[in-house]
């Protein structure tokens, strides 16, 4: 095999690759913010409507948010969402932990 080959190969075997994986503590401290400040409005499991039509279901706000987009506003405490979202003053490691947990949840249309 030609060393072009090979490196097409590695590159369709990366993009086969796993979601990056999360420690589970830091997923259950973001699934703990999701249920104690989110769950009023969005889905925050892996099915399921949310309360409010026009919050979407938090498994799939990742295809709406990029991650460290998101992060980095919930870091910097920038205004997301709909403009009655509250604000939220979250810590770093709140902040990873709710990203983990958005990341563990995520179910894509295939």
């Amino acid at each position: 095999m030609s060393a072009l080959s090979l490196t097409a190969l590695s590159a369709c075997q990366q993009e086969d690759t796993p979601p990056q994986q999360f420690d589970p503590a830091f997923i259950e401290i973001g699934r703990e913010i999701a249920q104690t400040q989110c769950v009023s409005c969005h889905s925050i499991g892996q099915s399921g409507d949310s309360p409010r039509s026009d919050a979407p279901p938090l498994r799939t706000v990742l295809g709406i948010y990029n991650a460290e987009s998101l992060a980095d506003d919930f870091r910097e405490h920038i205004h997301v969402g709909h403009p009655d979202m509250p604000d939220f003053d979250f810590t770093v490691k709140e902040t990873e932990g709710l990203l983990a947990y958005l990341t563990s949840i995520q179910v894509t249309d295939k």
